[in-house]
């Protein structure tokens, strides 16, 4: 059972992703700053955070829990906060100044993201001097009290919490914050629209008590389904992905990751043909959702339907030329 996933550091990476313009990874600069708490005892800890209005910038709330101090850092500057917005369950928090004369970045909606969107991260990794960036795609999009959580490729590792998800316009599109473990790890962005949210309706505080945890740090049995699956998953747990994703489907008929993991479940237990009745369901709701396609790539394998194969071979590869179909 998964009791913790970690939140997260950014790193550079070199990866076989086509990279924003220069020009666009260096807008994003002034926006996203080094934040810095203290504890009781005196221990110091750095997370990042992003400039999302005038005086307002957000970072993730395990950042900053049961701080006694608060400070960020840009160019050299430092600037103290005053107040608080907290979202704890979403692990959003937004600190507010006075007079904080740093860059807003400009939010995008969401709900309009496609998967296979090229996305790159901007955030402190390791206490670093300056921001660094990873890169990747968007993979997935799960539902969350009405908002829509970013799985995406653009991988980061413990340590710099806070940092931006943004597309290759430099719009900012979440709020990078937490993984899965292992190798094979999820990378999780809470999305813009809860922190307009906050923005708008938010009640200032002014203290940093948590008074509940983040939805992701709690046990498995109280996670939504998108986070129950992953331990099924990890552990090539077929029945406990059927059963998990059985009662996803149900709560959430039409969602596409719903229907694919049942139909993951099902072509793991050899159940083919309603295996590929749901990667079709899938692939006729979203094109662009390329593991559904691999899926039916591998049943058309199986069934040597060579039409089949060069058909979803094509697809696959214009959507992540990076997936291996010789070793599938």
């Amino acid at each position: 059972m998964i009791r913790k996933l970690f939140p997260l550091a950014l790193f550079f990476s070199l990866s076989c992703f086509a990279t924003p313009s220069v020009e666009v990874l260096f807008s994003t600069n002034p926006s996203v700053v080094k934040v810095h708490v203290a504890n009781k005892k005196g221990n110091h800890g750095v997370g990042s955070g992003v400039v999302v209005a005038k005086n307002y910038i957000v970072t993730n709330c395990h950042v900053i829990a049961n701080s006694q101090g608060i400070h960020v850092t840009k160019y050299g500057v430092s600037y103290s906060p005053d107040a608080l917005i907290a979202d704890w369950k979403s692990d959003l928090c937004i600190l507010k100044f006075k007079f904080l004369e740093l860059k807003p970045v400009i939010m995008t909606s969401t709900a309009k993201v496609e998967y296979e969107t090229d996305v790159f991260t901007k955030s402190y990794g390791g206490n670093a001097a300056k921001p660094g960036s990873s890169f990747g795609t968007v993979k997935a999009k799960f539902e969350y009290n009405g908002y829509q959580i970013i799985q995406s490729s653009a991988s980061f590792s413990l340590g710099a919490s806070g940092g931006g998800l943004f597309n290759y316009k430099g719009e900012l599109l979440g709020i990078t914050t937490f993984k899965t473990p292992g190798r094979s790890a999820f990378y999780y962005s809470m999305p813009v629209e809860i922190i307009e949210e906050m923005l708008n309706n938010g009640k200032e505080i002014s203290v940093t008590t948590a008074p509940e945890r983040a939805f992701w740090d709690t046990s498995e049995e109280n996670q939504p389904f998108f986070m129950r699956v992953v331990s099924a998953l990890n552990k090539k747990d077929w029945n406990k992905l059927f059963l998990i994703s059985r009662d996803w489907v149900k709560d959430e008929p039409d969602a596409d990751e719903s229907n694919f993991h049942l139909g993951l479940a099902n072509y793991h237990q050899d159940n083919q043909t309603i295996a590929k009745e749901l990667f079709e369901k899938v692939v006729s709701q979203n094109t662009k959702h390329t593991l559904s396609y691999l899926y039916l790539y591998k049943i058309a394998k199986l069934n040597d339907n060579r039409v089949e194969m060069d058909e979803y071979q094509s697809i696959i590869n214009q959507l992540d030329s990076n997936i291996d179909l010789a070793n599938e």
